[in-house]
Formats: structure tokens, C-alpha cells, sequence
């Protein structure tokens, strides 16, 4: 796989997205995504990747910790544009000390508490939407770079979730709804805790950004649509198991999307009717990568049935069917 391969689908993302708007692709959005998922090959092995040297993790562990102090003492009132970029430095650090205590956790208390400007948020922000961040070895088997990945992406959810509006403009909102499209159709590491490594879980991020999209209200609903189709589309094909809370995660996504007008309670509601008839097209799971993708399915319509905010119509369709 190339990278080549990420601007076709890309391409081919930003074209379905482009019929939808014309009014000329909605019903079949799903199996036109499925075919192009599909039609994908084998990922590449995993590569190194280069860590920070001593003199940068040091810099960063001693600006979040200066910052840290600064919050609990209620004498912060700003932070310095190379401050914020140290900490962004860190995300991608396999050392879950330096990537979440002082990397994440400080970003995430900076925002909460508003010390940020908007010019930083939307600098963050256009950080987070780069190809050479969302995409950074994407193409390979459960690589380390998924650590950048996934934690720019839990920045760009506490960011839209704790922040006011920021002001995007339309041609912000097409260049992040498709890289946002294009990161979740290729993802495909499903690692939760990794003993040395701490926390991956890009499925979980995943979840909580698409989340935060729910809640806003310049995003255009066939947008929401969009992204909720390619999610479900990547998350059906999975082939290795989702065990430590994603599936709950993005069935809580489910629910606040559904929550938003009946229109999305009846578009899942078809999408889980079309899941139904795949799984008995397919049949018996013949190795293990089927039975992951099965028993994944699975999970996540038990988190739908057992979330008590789960639509009426959704949670009676699921009980009624026996799903395998």
C-alpha cells in the first residue's frame, strides 16, 4: 500500500460525499463505501518510528509540569504559542507518561480552563487537520505512529467539546470532513492497553470526535450522515476484537446522533437492517479474523440495546432479531 492509495480514497471519499449533496446518493452510500473498502489491500508491516531525543521529552515533562503548577495555584492567565507547541510534540511519544500525563492531560486542562485563544484553538486545530498527522503511517499493521494518530485526535474531541464556536468557514469544514472520512475508512488498529505503551484505543477517539461533530450545528446533516456511514462501513470489517470499551463508546455516539431528529433514528435503523442480511450472506465465520468481525457486530448492538437512551424502534429491532 501506498500512499497513492490514500489519495484515491480520498478522491473517491470527496466524490460519494459531492453525489450526496447533489441529491443523486443516499440509500446505496453504505455499499459504495463497503466496495471501496473492500477492494483494499493487505496493510504494510509496521516500521520504526523515531521518539524525541532526551533534551525534548525533557523540555516537555518540565513545561506541562511548570504549567500544571501555574493551574493549581489559579495564577495562569495565558499560555505562550512555543509552551503549546512543545506540548503538541508529545502526542506521539510511545511513553504514556510523556504522551498522556504531560502531554494530553495538560492540553485538556488548558482548554477546559479557556487559557487558550481562539488564534491558538485554530491553529491546534489546523495542526490536527493535516495529512501528515491523521495519515502518519496509516498504512501499516499496528505501528507505534498510531499514537499521533489517535491522540491528535482526542485533542481536536476536548477541543470542540469545552470550546466555543470557533470560526470555521465552509472550505474548513469539506477539508475536515474529508480527512476526517478518509483517517476512519483506513484505520484498522483496534489496540486498547498496551503493557509499556499504555492506552491506544483509536477506535475509542474515534468515537468521542465523531461525537463532537453531533453537536455541531454548522456541520450539515448529511455531513453527520457521511461520517456515521464510513464509521460503521470500517467498523463492520474489522478483523481483530474490540474489547475495551470502544463499542459502548460509539454506541453512545449512535444515540446522541439518533437524539438529533428522527431522520438519523431511521437512517441506523436501515443501516442495522442491511448489517442483519450481510451477517447471513456471509455465514459461518470460517477463521479467526471473521469471528472478531462477527462478535465486534455483535458488541456493539449489545451497548445499543443496553443504553437506556437507544430509540424505541432500535432497541425493538434488535431484540426481535436474533442477530447470528
Amino acid at each position: 500500500m501506498s500512499s497513492k492509495l490514500i489519495n484515491q480514497v480520498q478522491q473517491e471519499l470527496s466524490l460519494m460525499r459531492e453525489e450526496m449533496q447533489a441529491g443523486e446518493l443516499y440509500e446505496s452510500l453504505g455499499l459504495r463505501v463497503g466496495e471501496l473498502l473492500d477492494d483494499l489491500g493487505d496493510k504494510d508491516p509496521a516500521t520504526a518510528i523515531d521518539q524525541l531525543d532526551d533534551y525534548e521529552v525533557e523540555l516537555i515533562v518540565e513545561t506541562g509540569t511548570r504549567l500544571q503548577r501555574g493551574l493549581l495555584s489559579n495564577k495562569l492567565q495565558s499560555v505562550s504559542d512555543d509552551d503549546l507547541a512543545i506540548l503538541v510534540n508529545g502526542l506521539g511519544q510511545i511513553d504514556p507518561e510523556v504522551r498522556e500525563d504531560m502531554s494530553l492531560n495538560v492540553l485538556m486542562q488548558l482548554i477546559q480552563n479557556q487559557l487558550l485563544t481562539t488564534e491558538q484553538l485554530l491553529t491546534l486545530n489546523a495542526h490536527v487537520f493535516r495529512p501528515e498527522v491523521l495519515y502518519f503511517h496509516l498504512l501499516e499493521q499496528d505501528n507505534d505512529g498510531v499514537f499521533l494518530r489517535s491522540f491528535n485526535l482526542c485533542l481536536v474531541s476536548i477541543m470542540k467539546l469545552w470550546e466555543h464556536p470557533l470560526p470555521y468557514t465552509k472550505r474548513d469544514y469539506d477539508r475536515m470532513v474529508e480527512l476526517l472520512a478518509t483517517y476512519v475508512a483506513l484505520e484498522t488498529d483496534t489496540r486498547g492497553f498496551v503493557d509499556g505503551k499504555g492506552n491506544i484505543r483509536a477506535f475509542l477517539h474515534v468515537g468521542h470526535v465523531l461525537d463532537a461533530f453531533n453537536f455541531d450545528e454548522q456541520l450539515m446533516r448529511l455531513d453527520k450522515i457521511f461520517l456515521f456511514t464510513i464509521m460503521l462501513e470500517r467498523y463492520k470489517r474489522l478483523k481483530t476484537p474490540l474489547v475495551m470499551g470502544e463499542e459502548q463508546r460509539i454506541a453512545a455516539y449512535l444515540v446522541n446522533l439518533m437524539a438529533l431528529d428522527q431522520l438519523y433514528v431511521d437512517y441506523v435503523l436501515s443501516t442495522l437492517k442491511q448489517m442483519r442480511q450481510e451477517v447471513m450472506v456471509l455465514g459461518e465465520p470460517k477463521n479467526e479474523g471473521d469471528w472478531h468481525r462477527v462478535h465486534n457486530q455483535r458488541r456493539l448492538m449489545d451497548a445499543l440495546v443496553l443504553n437506556e437512551k437507544t430509540p424505541t424502534s432500535i432497541t425493538n429491532y434488535l431484540k426481535d432479531l436474533n442477530f447470528f
